[in-house]
């Protein structure tokens, strides 16, 4: 009889208990306020209040700038740490005043009371309390779990400093669960941090000047083509020097040129494949390196990736760029052996030579870089990676033209990866000379090659003992990819040309195997070919995976152990790759040779200056255009890989049609117009070697 009074009894208190439960209250980090009402600023003040009216009143305007503000820390204790909130929506608001999206940095305080015991662990007892989760041990493999960027949608009246101030003071004031275990917060915001409505960048003077040359170089190919076609139908061909400069920038020709391979010595054709596959590897590592450094929502699987073996690719995947190393001065030296065998040349001449071919394609994209990207997307990651970069080209472009980036600029150097073209250029410089010494006394000049490779292994050896450097750059976010440009070991061991030349030189003693080898009939017996090939192998694998070591939290550092690993790792690896590309040239793995010099791999290997110096604008892009948290996998990261490879070849092939190939024909006209009406013989040519070892060599 009773019963329906229990049912009913028991209904109202979960109504009760429901309704008082307020799920709000229990998430790591408070709400934002609702604008500023409180602010000193007059004008947003009086607009904050006016939205909040609005709001309550049901106005649509004003609903949409609240729907359009994150409402909570979604996702924090598993290392997500921007909330976005709808970036379209915040700038799409048409009310009586301006609105802007601004990310606020809310920073918890959690007392070290509740510090764990092993700050490197990662594992966490689920009834440990959420503070332990919390606290900043200060782990750089780790995410700060203490730190969140909501995405806010107020008036545009207010600057970062009104909202700074208002929002320190509602924290401050706010009652929170986490204040009866002395948790405060504070907030801070940056002016470049917030974008307002239709606050689109308009072109200035360095946009139109860009527009304006690349509208020059369509017509000037166009008009090459045309040129080139009609006058190939000629009985009498046009020799004058216009007619040869504006042939130069025939479609046809182009075509035919990056399908052309240098047949001066069969065993160097493997190149092309290997350098087709060190730069897909590099657009991958670094596709890898972006794709993290962005918003992600399932940090803590990166983490477990940091601490494993399985992944020592991906955190080692830098020394594909000292594949590059080995390669030009293989080709480098095998090429100026050549040259000074046939003739006295000038050393000038060449370095001039050098830098006319390499730096029209250079200044073209640097010009870019310092104009028309910041105009190829939008969203509200946007202003924390491109603007920079625009604004540190604009400030250092010339220092990259110099070839001096990777000294001069610091925080500021224009095009991060472009480190690499100083530190090639000073290693050409330098091999001039050596090779000169080499050609005229062959034991003087192997003494030479020796103590400048011993050299090239000490300095980076007492760096490390002098700064207590680590063994390897470490690819965290919050300590390189966030901010790659301001990293202390980014600067003082990995970029300069007096810490890298160990495997450009170890690549100069297998150029000059490579040309004492060219005229005789060798070949590697089959036991050698096994033998290297396996040696080999362990070199490069144990060269990448033993890296893995520094990744662990709990190995002890050591600096003699990270001093030995700087300087030698990266002459193991080296002694990997030229031991496979003498297997390839001249051993019995006949598959290798001709999976590397397969015809598309020559196509490609023509291309790769121009994909090293785009591919990262496709990863910036990506970058600055997210608008909400990813969730990484490996997946997703090789197809986004597969498709930078994709577009940054097609685009270096259109960057070789307009600048690359045109510029270097307009060198020879110019420069050797009288030879260049003749035909060339072997006597009378000067091979210089093409930019990160091209095989294909030009005869100016």
């Amino acid at each position: 009889m009773n019963f329906p009074w229990i049912i009913v009894v028991t209904c109202v208190l979960c109504s009760y208990v429901e309704g008082s439960y307020d799920s709000s209250d229990k998430m790591p980090f408070p709400n934002l306020p609702n604008a500023a009402p409180r602010s000193e600023n007059t004008i947003c003040r009086e607009e904050s209040q006016l939205y909040i009216e609005h709001l309550n009143n049901m106005t649509l305007w004003a609903h949409k700038m609240w729907d359009a503000t994150a409402k909570s820390s979604v996702g924090a204790l598993q290392g997500a740490n921007f909330q976005f909130g709808n970036f379209d929506e915040c700038m799409s608001v048409s009310g009586p005043f301006r609105t802007q999206h601004c990310f606020v940095r809310i920073e918890a305080n959690v007392p070290s009371v509740h510090n764990r015991s092993d700050p490197f662990g990662i594992n966490f007892n689920p009834n440990d309390h959420v503070l332990k989760r919390l606290y900043n041990t200060g782990d750089i493999s780790q995410q700060a779990r203490n730190i969140i960027n909501i995405g806010w949608c107020v008036p545009a009246s207010c600057t970062a400093m009104d909202l700074e101030r208002a929002l320190n003071q509602y924290l401050t004031k706010t009652v929170h669960p986490f204040n009866a275990y002395n948790v405060s917060y504070v907030a801070k915001i940056e002016q470049k941090h917030c974008q307002r409505e239709k606050e689109i960048n308009v072109l200035d003077g360095v946009d139109i000047s860009f527009g304006i040359l690349v509208g020059v170089l369509v017509l000037l190919v166009i008009s090459g083509s045309i040129y080139e076609v009609r006058s190939s139908q000629r009985e009498n061909k046009s020799s004058s020097l216009l007619g040869r400069i504006l042939c130069a920038f025939s479609a046809r020709r182009s075509y035919e040129d990056v399908q052309r391979a240098d047949e001066s010595n069969g065993a160097l054709k493997v190149l092309y494949g290997i350098r087709t596959f060190a730069i897909v590897m590099i657009v991958t590592d670094h596709r890898f390196g972006t794709y993290i450094s962005g918003p992600i929502s399932n940090f803590d699987y990166i983490e477990q990736e940091y601490r494993s073996l399985s992944s020592w690719y991906l955190f080692h995947g830098d020394l594909f760029v000292d594949t590059f190393f080995i390669l030009s001065g293989i080709l480098v030296t095998y090429g100026l052996l050549k040259q000074y065998n046939k003739k006295v040349i000038q050393p000038g001449l060449i370095i001039v030579l050098r830098y006319m071919r390499l730096t029209p394609v250079y200044a073209f994209v640097v010009f870019f870089w310092s104009s028309i990207f910041r105009h190829i997307g939008s969203g509200p990651f946007w202003n924390f990676v491109v603007p920079k970069e625009v604004q540190d080209c604009r400030k250092y472009w010339w220092s990259n033209l110099l070839y001096i980036s990777n000294y001069v600029g610091g925080p500021d150097m224009c095009m991060i990866h472009s480190w690499y073209l100083p530190c090639d250029f000073h290693y050409f410089i330098i091999a001039i000379f050596v090779v000169r010494v080499l050609h005229n006394n062959k034991k003087l000049g192997q003494i030479l090659l020796g103590l400048l490779y011993f050299i090239s292994v000490l300095v980076p050896f007492v760096i490390t003992i002098v700064y207590r450097r680590p063994g390897v750059l470490h690819f965290y976010p919050a300590v390189f990819l966030v901010d790659p440009k301001s990293n202390l070991d980014f600067h003082l061991t990995y970029i300069k040309t007096h810490t890298r030349a160990s495997t450009y030189i170890l690549g100069m003693f297998g150029g000059y195997a490579f040309y004492k080898l060219k005229d005789k009939d060798f070949k590697m017996s089959a036991v050698q070919s096994h033998l290297l090939t396996l040696l080999s192998l362990v070199c490069l694998f144990f060269g990448m995976a033993s890296g893995a070591v520094f990744y662990n939290p709990y190995h002890e550092y050591n600096v003699i152990e990270a001093a030995f690993y700087t300087s030698l790792h990266r002459s193991v690896w080296a002694c990997g790759t030229i031991g496979i590309i003498f297997v390839a040239s001249y051993g019995h793995a006949t598959w290798i040779y001709k999976t590397l010099a397969w015809s598309p791999c020559i196509v490609l290997g023509n291309l790769v200056y121009g994909v090293y110096l785009v591919h990262m604008l496709f990863q910036l892009r990506a970058v600055g255009m997210a608008s909400s948290p990813r969730t990484f996998s490996y997946f997703t990261t090789f197809s986004y890989a597969v498709s930078d490879v994709v577009l940054s070849f097609i685009l270096s092939f259109l960057i070789f049609v307009a600048i690359e190939n045109p510029f270097r024909k307009i060198i020879k006209v110019l420069l050797f117009p009288v030879r260049d009406n003749k035909t060339h013989s072997t006597k009378d040519s000067i091979e210089v070697p093409e930019h990160f070892g091209s095989v294909r060599t030009s005869r100016l």
